[in-house]
């Protein structure tokens, strides 16, 4: 019975503890731009033994706007009144997705292995921007949520979305040549008086 005990109280104990387990992302590049698509590979590799529920890669949009308010505040001796301004910042989620990169499975001791992930970058959204009174960030991280324990996560990484360079089509005409019937120079074809001698193109 005392055995019993003992190992039904381990088993209790265990729920609250992590695996010893690592998780970690790895994507293709560090920048992207509005319409790509993001790929890279989570990492899992485990000294432990459990079964977990899954990994999901989740993909945020933050956009952050700094709000000032304010108050007024009195001097209980001198009952003056001064408004004191405070600062804060609204957040707003604009965009988010997730990737099922893994369904359950069972992890052995020195488990190892990589699954690849990929988003679609709305062209639409907006990119990366820091500024004194605006932010716009992208985050992503992965969780992999074990059963009968804590799961494990990664911290949020951002990541850099720019816009799509335009790309600039280059018009090559070509010009064609002709002799002047004054001089025998070669003149373009468009021109109404020849570059050398300076006469009227013959029509």
């Amino acid at each position: 019975m005392l055995l019993k005990k003992r190992v039904c109280s381990m088993g209790f104990f265990k729920r609250f503890t992590r695996p010893r387990a690592e998780l970690w992302l790895e994507a293709e590049k560090d920048e992207w731009t509005l319409g790509d698509k993001l790929k890279g590979t989570v990492e899992v590799q485990s000294e432990d033994e459990f079964d977990i529920e899954g990994i999901l890669v989740r993909l945020r949009c933050w956009e952050s706007i700094k709000r000032i308010s304010g108050h007024y505040e009195t001097d209980d001796e001198t009952e003056e009144r001064e408004w004191v301004e405070e600062e804060g910042w609204d957040e707003e989620e604009l965009h988010s997705d997730d990737f099922v990169a893994c369904s359950q499975i069972h992890v052995n001791v020195g488990f190892k292995k990589g699954f690849p992930f990929e988003f679609k970058i709305p062209s639409t959204e907006r990119e990366t921007y820091h500024g004194a009174d605006r932010k716009v960030e992208w985050l992503i991280n992965a969780v992999m949520p074990v059963k009968g324990r804590k799961h494990i996560a990664t911290e949020a990484s951002e990541i850099l979305v720019a816009k799509p360079v335009a790309l600039l089509k280059e018009v090559i005409r070509e010009v064609v040549l002709i002799p002047c019937a004054y001089c025998g120079g070669l003149m373009p074809q468009t021109s109404v008086f020849c570059p050398n001698c300076g006469a009227r193109r013959k029509s």
